[in-house]
């Protein structure tokens, strides 16, 4: 069966034969490494059904796995998986299950979207490309479909084509679900929580033209974790209900100086300021600020939950976004510096953390959260 759906896929499309992804030693050539080739024609090579049965052949099992990103790839259960067709820039994966999506940069302005199951890693299933034309971004599914958009995000069964204030939702197979978002808010341009199992996106406030006094008095208490900013939100597709989260906007610039004099030994003066979004500082250290370090979303035993850095970066915070309810699990007066969270393969979430000089471990993020609850 495997073999009938990689032939006939193979002969509706006419790219020339690829390299297969490789993990660890092994390197197995599989059908669906083909290139969807004049985009602009929309023509599909495949059908939509028959797109889904090859991603369902290609999941052999559900594999609960570790997923995390390592360079030019991804890392599953420790083995490193790399896409020789190009470098893996972004992905979305849902652990529990071993569904992943990711995106390949292929050309200046072409990113190819994949679907793998940690389950057979032999055999990735091409979703389709997008491609930036004219300021905006162009998906091309390899089944026809043709979504345009700003942005192109992954979720674990498929992708994410968002606009001013609504996205398209495509999953192979189905039909392109519309996401309406609420006045006042966009899209995030990043997310690190996986919309196809949590059924959560994240959202961010639309800022103002033009900055009041006001604002800016309450940028800089949020900023100390004196105020609340509420400038994000996760936002529920199914029944249009958000969770709102104590972070601010502006944290996610980085800003650079120019045109700087020396004034004495210890101090430069600059008549030029810039300020640019970014997800890492200058030097390459995290800009621990941004929103895309501070809010992470799962599914887990008990529903969906987030793992989020508020009041200023002083606590980590465990929310169950069903129920809106939040523990504390971490917290310094100073700030936590930067942290990670782990998902197992056995479902457990561990956070490891930096405070200051010294490191902390919650070993079980649910168990954390019940015992709050219980205090």
């Amino acid at each position: 069966m495997v073999q009938k759906l990689q032939e006939s896929y193979l002969q509706k499309i006419s790219a020339s034969s690829q390299q297969q992804p490789i993990h660890t030693a092994h390197n197995t050539p599989a059908a669906t490494t083909a290139h969807t080739q004049q985009p602009a024609t929309a023509s599909a090579i495949i059908s939509e059904h028959d797109l889904a049965q090859l991603i369902q052949t290609a999941r052999h099992a559900h594999a609960a796995v570790s997923i995390e990103h390592a360079h030019d790839g991804l890392r599953i259960d420790g083995q490193h998986y790399v896409d020789p067709e190009g470098e893996i820039i972004r992905f979305a994966s849902n652990s529990t299950n071993g569904d992943i999506v990711y995106a390949l940069k292929t050309g200046p302005r072409v990113l190819k979207y994949k679907y793998l199951s940690a389950s057979n890693l032999t055999s990735p299933v091409v979703l389709g490309e997008a491609h930036e034309q004219n300021r905006s971004i162009v998906f091309y599914s390899a089944s026809g479909q043709t979504i345009s958009g700003n942005n192109v995000i992954n979720t674990s069964k498929g992708v994410l084509v968002t606009r001013d204030n609504s996205a398209f939702n495509y999953v192979p197979g189905q039909s392109i679900k519309t996401i309406s978002v609420p006045e006042g808010y966009q899209i995030a341009a990043m997310q690190k929580g996986d919309l196809a199992s949590t059924g959560y996106i994240l959202l961010e406030k639309l800022k103002p033209v033009n900055e009041s006094l006001v604002s800016l008095v309450s940028s800089f208490g949020s900023s100390l974790g004196i105020t609340e900013a509420n400038d994000y939100k996760l936002l529920n597709i199914a029944n249009g209900t958000t969770v709102d989260l104590d972070i601010s906007i502006e944290h996610k610039d980085v800003v650079t100086h120019s045109n700087c004099v020396r004034k004495n030994s210890v101090i430069n003066t600059c008549s030029n300021l810039h300020a640019y979004e970014s997800v890492y500082e200058r030097n390459g250290d995290r800009n621990s600020g941004h929103y895309f370090w501070r809010v992470d979303w799962m599914q887990t035993s008990k529903g969906p939950f987030a793992v989020v850095q508020e009041a200023g970066l002083r606590k980590l915070n465990v929310i169950n976004l069903q129920t809106g309810q939040r523990v504390t699990v971490l917290e310094r007066t100073l700030g936590i510096n930067q942290y990670d969270v782990i998902s197992h393969p056995n479902g457990k979430i561990s956070i490891n953390a930096q405070l200051g000089f010294s490191k902390k471990h919650v070993e079980d993020v649910l168990a954390s959260f019940d015992q709050g609850l219980a205090q």
